[in-house]
């Protein structure tokens, strides 16, 4: 108990191998000790045929000899659970029909072997002589009889193109009488009590019947659990099918919107401020191209396209007193993914918005990011939409596909706040990151 709650959790999980040494060495004194004081008054008989000094010895030497064997049993313990949870580990990763079997067999023997060793403490005693032979040789016939129904007999004739009940029984027998031959030879080998014909009838028969119907009840639960997979399975893909739709509704709205920037600024500057929108928008198109097709990209990239789109916005309205344009964006992004283009419709959608070049406007731009919560604030000034505008008749699809968006991608991650009255309107972001 002092090894496995205290010096391996505490020492060795912590890399402290020396503190660790010593308190195996420190258990192994007092554990011997403590065996020796105990055999002191178990064989007190020693005094009396050897010298004190001998004596003492041969008790020590008995003491620590218990303790050694106890600790050398427990690393034993130790190694069969860390391969068995090893073994578990390797293919829980998998999700094939071998692997679950795999990992039912690992749970089952580990179960087995626990409950044994308190089995082999009273072996001689009269608990065991009675249930020692069922928990040694019945349960072992009963794991195989449940595990040998439920992945191969049960299967066979569940998915078979015609399926024959009676096939199916007779099989189930033949591989019970098989078992179970081997399961007999084994109990009258070492529990002669019975009769064979008693043996049957109470430690085969019924063991028997009893796994076989829990194999069944377990395989019609899985089934009804596989049909509901695959249900969600389904449903995830019809999921998938519309968020890849989605996706591709962004390049093309996107593009309408810095087009029609780039042409504003190439009537109002010249070549060099047009250029200067040109370079950003290669930079968008780019991102666009290669980085918007994937699940996850690195936030920094998320963070660039959001300057560039902002810059490249405020080219336009560079040369206007009426509009006022504040962003506080973070620049510390601690190696966060994000999906791609997540937050821009929030900034786009303030600039198509909250932009007038005959009434007062403002957008103020806040995000921060602390731990791996990332926290947008966007708020501006609220215009009605112009006659001209060519996305007049596309101003919702913006916020409705990020609103999409983040429910399929980040469920129970987020929290979205919208606020608007005729004149102001402000979004509210707070996005749980990974």
């Amino acid at each position: 108990m002092a090894i496995n709650f205290y010096a391996i959790p505490r020492y060795w999980l912590t890399g402290k191998r020396l503190q660790f040494a010593l308190a195996i060495i420190a258990a192994l004194i007092i554990t011997g000790l403590l065996f020796t004081i105990a055999q002191s008054y178990i064989s007190n008989w020693i005094y009396s045929q050897y010298s004190p000094f001998a004596a003492r010895v041969t008790l020590l030497s008995r003491g620590f000899s218990m303790a050694t064997a106890l600790l050398l049993l427990y690393g034993l313990y130790i190694l069969i659970r860390e391969v068995l949870l090893h073994l578990y580990k390797l293919q829980q990763v998998k999700h094939t029909l071998g692997a679950q079997i795999i990992r039912e067999v690992i749970i089952t023997l580990t179960i087995w072997l626990l409950i044994l060793l308190p089995f082999w403490v009273l072996r001689f005693t009269a608990f065991f002589q009675i249930f020692g032979p069922i928990y040694l040789f019945v349960l072992p016939f009963c794991f195989c009889v449940y595990f040998l129904n439920i992945y191969w007999l049960v299967p066979r004739y569940k998915l078979s193109v015609n399926p024959n009940l009676a096939k199916y029984i007779l099989s189930l027998l033949i591989t019970g009488l098989f078992l179970g031959v081997i399961e007999l030879s084994f109990l009258l080998q070492s529990a002669r009590q019975w009769s064979l014909l008693a043996y049957i009838i109470f430690a085969w028969f019924p063991p028997f019947i009893i796994s076989s119907i829990i194999s069944w009840w377990v395989y019609f639960a899985n089934e009804e659990k596989y049909k509901q997979l695959k249900t969600l399975k389904t449903a995830l893909g019809a999921s998938d099918a519309n968020l890849q739709f989605l996706r591709s509704q962004i390049n093309p709205h996107f593009l309408f919107n810095v087009l029609n920037t780039l042409y504003g600024t190439a009537l109002s500057e010249k070549a060099e401020k047009t250029a200067e929108g040109i370079q950003k928008l290669g930079d968008m198109m780019r991102f666009m191209l290669h980085e918007n097709t994937q699940d996850k990209i690195p936030l920094n990239r998320e963070m660039e396209y959001l300057h560039n789109y902002i810059d490249l916005q405020n080219l336009r309205i560079a040369l206007s007193e009426n509009i006022e344009i504040n962003a506080n964006i973070t620049d510390q992004y601690s190696g966060l993914n994000i999906a791609p283009m997540l937050l821009i419709p929030f900034i786009e959608n303030a600039y198509k918005h909250g932009i007038s070049f005959q009434h007062k406007s403002w957008i103020n731009i806040g995000m921060q990011l602390t731990g791996n919560t990332l926290q947008l604030d966007v708020y501006n000034s609220l215009h009605a939409d112009k006659d001209n505008d060519p996305e007049r008749e596309r101003s919702g699809i913006g916020l409705e596909n990020v609103k999409q968006r983040l429910q399929l991608l980040y469920p129970g991650k987020h929290e979205l706040v919208i606020r608007q009255n005729a004149t102001e309107f402000f979004i509210h972001l707070t996005l749980q990151l990974s």
